[in-house]
């Protein structure tokens, strides 16, 4: 009986086999979380790339200016816990690449 006393003492969730399963889950799910997160960072940069691409050829130096400082605000993100104010700063900094890029697609 003394036995079976000791046994009910035992943190059974760090021994039960369901909760390896349960970490490996959340470990899985946060690893697809990063990769959306960096194909995110990816597409962005790309896009500021070719912009930059264009303001070069087409722009003016204080557009070249902004465009670099918004590759640099993304590289310097971290989208997977981004917080509220940088969002919007690169939604804002989006939008306006969006407008230049297709400013500088219909020039030509």
């Amino acid at each position: 009986m003394e036995k079976a006393d000791e046994l009910k003492g035992i943190h059974r969730s760090g021994t039960n086999i369901m909760s390896f399963f349960d970490d490996n889950d959340k470990e899985h799910e946060l690893q697809k979380q990063q990769s959306a997160a960096e194909v995110k960072k990816d597409e962005y940069l790309k896009s500021v790339e070719l912009l930059k691409k264009l303001i070069q050829e087409n722009g003016t130096k204080e557009n070249l200016t902004r465009i670099t400082a918004i590759g640099l605000l993304i590289e310097s993100t971290d989208f997977l816990n981004i917080p509220p104010d940088r969002k919007k700063m690169l939604k804002e900094n989006m939008t306006w690449c969006n407008s230049q890029y297709e400013k500088y697609t219909n020039e030509n």
